[in-house]
């Protein structure tokens, strides 16, 4: 993989800048899940078009040797968060990055993506559902919406034209397949119609997820 750089941002990253360079690019935001760091979704990025820019965030809350999250969890209630606010720190920061990367990467701003697995599928969403002006399109891969505390940040007139991918696995042993599906139901009561899909895999973005999303993405950049 060449390019690979990173820049002064608020959060620590990992960049795949875009090979052409005369045009602005269509760029991928990656968010990792709980306990992971940058590198884990940033060994997507071959899968994208070498003219797209890749970005990865890290989460700053330390959570083991090398992990990181978004937010602390509740594991025995995981449509709970024990610190809410620690979320909307993180959408803050996660959007000034995207704005500082318009501008620094030449970032073509109405093409660019969240991609996030787990808890940054949960924050993807969250940054979605609250801004989605600034998204062409959102993907959620093993995770869930928690709908209390935001609802009021909503404007249904607006998310009505939100691109959304969510998938969920029926075997995940820690997001439970019935969670995947009220989240769908929450999603499409705020307005939004999400493409959803479910596979027979566990916490993890399985081949067949993989190849559904790249191709989902595909059909939007030509939007």
């Amino acid at each position: 993989m060449t390019n690979i750089t990173n820049i002064p941002l608020p959060l620590k990253n990992m960049i795949r800048s875009s090979n052409i360079h005369a045009t602005k690019s269509q760029a991928v935001f990656f968010l990792h899940g709980f306990g992971s760091n940058m590198h884990d979704l940033f060994s997507l990025s071959p899968y994208f078009p070498s003219d797209w820019t890749c970005i990865s965030l890290e989460g700053t809350i330390p959570i083991s040797v090398g992990g990181w999250a978004w937010a602390e969890i509740d594991f025995s209630n995981m449509m709970a968060l024990p610190k809410p606010e620690q979320l909307s720190e993180h959408r803050t920061k996660i959007l000034h990055c995207i704005e500082i990367c318009t501008e620094e990467l030449g970032l073509e701003p109405k093409r660019i993506y969240l991609v996030g697995f787990s808890q940054g599928a949960s924050i993807s969403m969250f940054c979605g559902l609250t801004h989605p002006e600034l998204f062409h399109g959102i993907v959620s891969l093993c995770g869930v919406i928690r709908p209390n505390g935001f609802s009021k940040e909503i404007n249904k007139d607006k998310v009505r034209d939100l691109n959304l991918f969510m998938a969920n696995g029926t075997e995940d042993e820690l997001i439970p397949i019935e969670l995947g599906r009220r989240s769908k139901t929450y999603l499409e009561s705020a307005g939004v119609k999400p493409v959803y899909r479910e596979y027979p895999a566990g916490h993890t973005i399985s081949t067949e997820c993989l190849q559904e999303m790249l191709q989902w993405l595909d059909g939007l950049s030509d939007k």
